[in-house]
């Protein structure tokens, strides 16, 4: 099967755009609002970066520059360093902005993309067009991708989409070993990576190499001639690998800084965040039954912490794919599916299944700073839909007397497995109703809908198999009798089953009231309030000078204020700064008025009334968010520092607690701030000083200070040593960490000007690189150019 590639330009062009209508036609029709509508995800994972990237687009618009710090955050945080605001470091988007595509478009764009690549893949390896395009069609419908769309998760359905484009680029540059092979496989590469999702590429990747070892050890030629491709596709990653170095030099740089860094740290911790969303072997059912532990939301009751959909192939999917694996068990491009196959079901199990993924955990480099085991799923699906397309084909070109015998025992299976369901049915249900977990709700009708909703779920799913199993029998019964055409029977088959997973994905996308479950998709004028001013946000940009807000309780994780340029000491991002993330742990999410004061906070926000000494009533207004507006209480903290300020005092602490425990004491001296024991200014004193700011930018800072003594400069951001630097009077100074994550500078009497800024050489460095590197993959890719022109002439 392997390289039978069609020769003549006919053969090609003509079916890759047939592919091409026909996914494009699917992804119209499963997501017509969003691609006619303009529907778009109303789920934090889509807002909350939304409301951060509109911000920081405020900024480089205004600045003229690649915003590379983002202070309204978490007191303050890197961008491209925590995979924050990339859509500009993603080549292709200076080609999609010239059509003034959305978000939701381009991700639709993706998925047609993803469906192509899996088509010429399969083509590459000697797949008729028809399975092929079965196949691109089984893997772009398939609903973890669906979810990853209506859910906010566009990165990595991008990402995905190369998965397939990976290998047939690799199967090019075997094939031919050519230079501009070779560049088409670094342009590919180079833009997986840009997307900028660290694990579904290192899943793409890890089948790149499963494909890699399979081709060059059934590749018949000698030793000596398999170095050429090899060197091709060492040149073709690394310059792939360069084009993405202006995302991942600063993201390497930053990670011991991040949480993320703490995952890669070892020990027990470590392994239990890298084992989250596990997915126990037991709920592969969901391949066959989708229902099985719930739909997703309040419905499921599996072993991850929760989910929005099911895994779900399809039983004709999974019968396809079973044909295909057994009639094409001697061939490398078969072995390859069912060996990556196995490996990422085998990953996805994580704490489930420990050899395998301890094996990858302790010796694949990066693979400890993964969580979520079950996204290997991604590379079963690809699997699956390869094996299937094989499957299909074998089944549209093998002869139809070889196939009753299998028919006859795959009839009887169907008669004793409906024999048992109606025997067992009223059992089953009662055992499995005393499974189900107690539903996380807050009253007990409720709990009964839960309940009865799973059940209904199961019910559903299990008729759904048997009448598509039952239909696949039938079908291939008529076809062998010859009442329709067998070839004719098989494609509706084939048909049958991407109805099957266009259903199934239509439940993930578009749930029923009767679900439990809410639509992810609204209008795009539902989510204006989540971006639009109102009462409290204009007040607060309207109140004078340099301050922070704390958003109390269920509104700390909101970055609607970033819009605004409201600096805040809450939000989300998953990439956080590790020491923050410590100090939000041990302060309950900083719910200590000493913590907040050092932070700048001037105002708090609240829900409900909040009755405090040190908390004075500023305004009451309405928050206009995404869920509907919101009458929030805003109160003035009382004692707040300002942004800068001058120490008197530095003492000792051993570790953040130590620190928050003397912020926190009565008898603290006031002007005191703590340092490490190890620090050279640890138990000095120092002079008062007077502070002002002369200019701030989110990048950079002015200040002045004077004093008669040695004065200690106390700044309330965020200390990043790695890139934030100091000049006192035009020469470099050091900065010292204060109270645990401040920025501190001692500075001699007199008066001196001190500039922060943030040191943004290595990202302009490696911009420089991905620019080279993209130049240098685009001449590799043409270089073949002018031989073709050469030859026509």
């Amino acid at each position: 099967m392997l390289f039978r590639y069609p020769r003549g330009l006919k053969n090609r062009i003509v079916p890759l755009i047939a592919a091409t209508f026909g996914y494009t036609f699917l992804a119209i029709a499963m997501y017509w609002p969003v691609a006619i509508l303009s529907y778009v995800p109303a789920v934090p994972d889509s807002l909350v970066p939304g409301a951060t990237a509109l911000a920081l687009s405020q900024l480089q618009e205004a600045s003229g520059q690649y915003p590379l710090w983002q202070p309204w955050v978490f007191s303050g945080m890197p961008t491209v360093g925590a995979f924050s605001y990339l859509s500009g470091l993603y080549f292709p988007n200076v080609l999609f902005s010239l059509f003034s595509l959305g978000g939701m478009q381009l991700q639709l764009l993706h998925l047609v993309f993803a469906g192509l690549g899996t088509f010429l893949f399969l083509r590459r390896a000697g797949l008729e067009p028809p399975a092929s395009f079965f196949g691109g069609a089984a893997f772009m419908l398939n609903p973890y991708l669906s979810a990853m769309l209506v859910h906010g998760h566009g990165s990595q359905l991008m990402t995905a989409a190369y998965m397939p484009w990976m290998l047939w680029a690799l199967m090019r540059v075997v094939q031919h070993s050519k230079l501009e092979d070779a560049g088409v496989l670094a342009l590919i590469a180079g833009f997986q990576l840009q997307r900028a999702h660290v694990q579904v590429a290192w899943y793409s990747w890890l089948l790149f190499a499963i494909l890699a070892l399979f081709l060059f050890v059934t590749l018949k030629a000698p030793l000596r001639e398999k170095f050429r491709p090899l060197g091709l596709i060492v040149l073709g990653l690394s310059c792939g690998v360069a084009m993405s170095a202006a995302i991942y030099l600063p993201a390497s740089a930053y990670a011991p800084f991040s949480v993320r860094g703490m995952a890669g740290g070892g020990g027990g911790s470590a392994m239990e965040y890298a084992t989250l969303w596990s997915m126990h072997p037991i709920e592969l059912l969901t391949f066959i039954v989708p229902g099985m532990f719930g739909f997703g939301g309040i419905t499921y009751w599996g072993f991850m912490p929760f989910t929005d959909f099911p895994n779900y192939a399809g039983i004709i999917v999974l019968l396809f794919a079973f044909i295909g694996a057994y009639a094409g068990r001697r061939e490398p491009f078969v072995r390859f599916f069912i060996i990556a196959a196995l490996l990422s079901m085998f990953l996805s199990f994580g704490s489930f299944f420990s050899p395998v993924f301890d094996l990858f955990y302790y010796a694949a480099p990066l693979f400890s700073r993964f969580r979520v085991p079950s996204m290997a799923l991604l590379m079963l699906y690809l699997s699956i839909a390869g094996l299937a397309a094989a499957g299909l084909g074998t089944l549209l070109g093998s002869r139809t007397e070889s196939l009753h015998r299998p028919l006859r025992y795959a009839s009887l299976a169907f008669a004793a497995m409906l024999l048992i369901a109606l025997a067992a049915g009223g059992a089953l249900e009662g055992w499995l109703r005393s499974l189900f977990p107690v539903p996380a709700v807050s009253n007990f009708d409720l709990a009964l809908m839960v309940n009865r909703v799973r059940i209904q779920g199961i019910e559903n799913g299990a008729l759904l198999l048997g009448a598509l199993f039952g239909t696949a029998l039938l079908l291939l019964w008529l076809g062998l009798k010859r009442f329709i055409p067998f070839r004719a029977a098989v494609l509706l088959l084939g048909a049958l089953a991407l109805g099957d997973l266009l259903w199934c994905s239509v439940q993930v996308v578009y749930p029923s009231p009767s679900s439990l479950r809410s639509a992810s998709l609204v209008p795009e004028d539902a989510v204006r309030p989540a971006f639009a001013p109102d009462e409290v946000t204009l007040w607060l940009a309207r109140q004078p000078g340099t301050f922070r807000i704390y958003p109390a309780g269920s509104l700390f994780g909101e970055n609607k204020f970033a819009v605004f340029g409201i600096e805040s000491v809450g939000g989300y991002h998953p990439a956080k700064f590790s020491r923050y993330e410590e100090l939000l742990a041990q302060t309950g999410n900083l719910a200590s008025p000493a913590v907040l004061r050092m932070l700048n906070v001037r105002y708090v926000l609240s829900l409900q009334p909040v009755l405090h000494p040190l908390l004075e009533p500023a305004m009451e207004g309405e928050l206009r968010l995404a869920s509907g507006p919101a009458r929030v209480h805003v109160y003035r903290l009382q004692g707040s520092l300002p942004r800068a300020w001058a120490a008197l005092k530095a003492e000792r602490a051993d570790g953040l607690d130590a620190v928050i425990s003397g912020l926190e004491s009565p008898g603290i001296t006031p002007g005191t701030v703590f340092v490490s024991p190890s620090s050279p200014i640890a138990g000095r004193t120092f002079a008062p000083a007077s502070v002002k700011i002369l200019d701030r930018t989110a990048e950079s800072s002015l200040i002045e200070v004077s004093s008669e003594g040695e004065a200690l400069l106390v700044q309330s951001e965020i200390n990043y040593p790695l890139r934030w630097k100091a000049e006192v009077d035009g020469k470099p100074a050091v900065i010292e960490a204060v109270n645990g994550l401040l920025r501190g500078v001692v500075l001699q009497g007199g008066t001196r000007r001190v500039r922060f800024h943030y040191d943004r050489t290595g990202f302009e460095t490696a911009r420089n690189v991905s620019y080279g590197a993209f130049g240098l993959a685009f001449l590799m890719a043409i270089s073949g150019l002018p031989s073709r022109f050469a030859r026509r002439s």
